[in-house]
C-alpha cells in the first residue's frame, strides 16, 4: 500500500482469481510454492526465525489475520505449543518507505514487551506470555530492490491464548450483557492498578502523543503541578510562534493569528481547568491505558453453554501513561461504548443509517458495561467528571491530524475563552 509519497505497508494478498486471501492453509501453500506473500516476502524467513528462537518445529499454521499494522499467524508447534506470531505488514527496508520512523517502532515494540512483563502477575487484566520479540533493522544504504530478508519489520512472539477476537455478531444479549461484565472488570483492574514509580519514569513521556518538548519540565510526579506543566509544555510544542510550522511537515502549516491567539486562551486556561480539592492524589494518580481498548484487541473464548470468557487483552501499541483524570473508559464493539462529560454512559461511532432500534441497543450496552466499571472502580466517574475541562482539551489535541490549525485551534481557544467566562476567570 501506498501513501502519495510511497509505501506504507503491504496490501492484504490476493489469490489467482483475484479475491482476498482467505487466510487458511498457508503451510501448505508456502511448501508448494504458492504463498500468498511471495510477490512481497518469504514466509520461510519468518518460520526459521521462529523456529530458530523458541526451539520448536512448526507443523502447521492453521490461520493468518490481517490487522490495521500487523499480520497475525497461528503457529502450531511441534511440541504441542499453540503460539501467535505477529509480523509488521510494513518493513522499513522498502523503496519509498514513508511509514512510522525507526525510534517510534523502536520505542515502541520495547514498550509493548515491558508492559507484558509489567502485567503478567496480574491474573485480573490477563495478558499473553510473550516469548520472543525484536524491533526492525534498518539496513545501511539505498532502499532500491525489495528487501531479501524480513528484518525491517517488527516482530513479536506469544503464547496463544484461547479463543478469538470480533465475536460479537455471534453473541445473543445475554453473551453481550456477559462479555461486557468481564471487559469492565479488566478495565477497572487497569484503572485500579498501582503504577511503578520506575516504569512511569522510564516510558511517560515516550508515550504522549505528538506534541512535546525532548524533556519534561518537572520531575514526573502524581501531581496537579506536574500536569500542569505538561499541559502548558503540549500547547507551547503544538503551537509556537507565529509564522511558526505547525503540525507535520508534510502538511506545510504555519502558525496564524487565530491559533496564536487561541494558544494565549488555552494557555491562561490550563491552570483553571484542572481540579483541586483533597482528593487530588487519587485524580492525578498515574495510570496505565491501553489505548485501544475493544473486542478487536481480546481473545474471547466461548463455552459450551455459548457463555464468552476473556483469555487475553493484546496490541498495547497505542498505550499511554495518564493521570486519573485524563484515563479513557472507552468499550470498542461495533459502536464505541463511552461516557459523556459527567460520566454518564453514551456512544460514539455510530454508523449514520443506524436504525434507532440499534441506538437503542448500543445504549443499553453502554449503561451495562459503565454501571460493572464504576461499580469495580467507583473513583473513576469521579474523575471524568472532575476533569472534565482538561478531558475535551486532552482528547482534542489526540484526535487533531495537522489539518486546518486556523479553524482548529480557533474554535479550541473560543472553547477555553467560553468556559473561563463560565466559571469566572478575570
Amino acid at each position: 500500500m501506498s501513501s502519495d509519497d510511497g509505501y506504507i505497508r503491504d496490501d492484504w494478498p490476493k489469490i489467482p482469481d483475484g479475491s482476498n486471501y482467505d487466510g487458511k492453509r498457508l503451510l501448505t501453500l508456502v511448501r508448494s510454492g504458492n504463498s500468498p506473500f511471495k510477490k512481497v516476502w518469504d514466509v520461510n524467513l519468518l518460520i526459521q526465525e521462529v523456529e530458530d528462537n523458541i526451539n520448536s518445529q512448526v507443523i502447521d499454521i492453521p490461520f493468518v489475520s490481517k490487522g490495521s499494522n500487523n499480520y497475525g499467524f497461528h503457529f502450531k508447534m511441534s511440541d504441542q505449543r499453540d503460539i501467535l506470531v505477529r509480523l509488521a505488514r510494513g518493513d522499513v527496508n522498502m523503496p519509498a518507505y514513508d511509514g512510522s520512523p525507526m525510534d517510534f517502532l523502536i520505542q515502541e515494540i520495547k514498550f509493548e514487551a515491558a508492559v507484558y512483563t509489567l502485567l503478567g502477575s496480574q491474573p485480573d487484566i490477563p495478558t499473553s506470555r510473550p516469548l520472543y520479540y525484536r524491533a526492525p533493522v534498518q539496513h545501511n544504504g539505498a532502499r532500491v530492490d525489495m528487501p531479501r530478508d524480513i528484518r525491517g519489520r517488527c516482530l513479536m512472539v506469544f503464547e496463544r491464548a484461547e479463543g478469538e477476537n470480533n465475536i460479537w455478531g455471534e453473541l445473543g444479549p445475554d453473551g453481550k450483557a456477559c462479555l461486557l461484565a468481564q471487559a469492565a472488570r479488566i478495565r477497572a483492574s487497569l484503572f485500579n492498578f498501582s503504577l511503578p514509580a520506575d516504569f512511569a519514569t522510564a516510558w511517560l513521556r515516550l508515550r504522549i502523543f505528538e506534541f512535546m518538548p525532548e524533556e519534561l519540565p518537572l520531575p514526573i510526579a502524581p501531581t496537579r503541578e506536574f500536569w500542569i506543566a505538561i499541559f502548558t509544555s503540549k500547547i507551547k510544542a503544538t503551537i509556537g510562534e507565529e509564522g511558526d510550522m505547525i503540525g507535520w511537515e508534510d502538511d506545510h502549516n504555519i502558525v496564524g493569528p487565530v491559533a496564536l491567539k487561541a494558544k494565549q486562551s488555552l494557555l491562561r486556561f490550563v491552570p483553571h481547568m484542572m481540579p483541586t480539592g483533597n482528593d487530588e492524589g487519587s485524580l492525578y494518580r498515574l495510570v496505565l491505558d491501553h489505548g485501544d481498548f475493544g473486542i478487536h484487541n481480546m481473545s474471547i473464548m466461548v463455552d459450551i453453554t455459548s457463555q464468552p470468557c476473556v483469555t487475553s487483552l493484546y496490541d498495547w501499541e497505542t498505550g499511554c501513561i495518564i493521570p486519573a483524570i485524563l484515563s479513557d473508559p472507552e468499550m470498542a464493539v461495533r459502536v464505541d461504548l463511552v461516557t459523556d462529560e459527567n460520566g454518564a454512559p453514551s456512544i460514539t461511532r455510530v454508523p449514520k443509517d443506524a436504525t434507532p432500534e440499534l441506538r437503542d441497543e448500543y445504549m443499553v450496552c453502554a449503561s451495562q458495561y459503565i454501571k460493572v466499571l464504576y461499580e469495580h472502580a467507583p473513583y473513576f466517574e469521579r474523575a471524568i467528571q472532575a476533569g472534565k475541562d482538561a478531558r475535551h482539551l486532552w482528547f482534542a489535541l489526540k484526535r487533531w491530524r495537522g489539518n486546518d490549525p486556523e479553524e482548529f485551534f480557533g474554535k479550541l481557544g473560543a472553547w477555553a475563552e467560553s468556559r473561563m467566562k463560565e466559571i469566572g476567570v478575570e
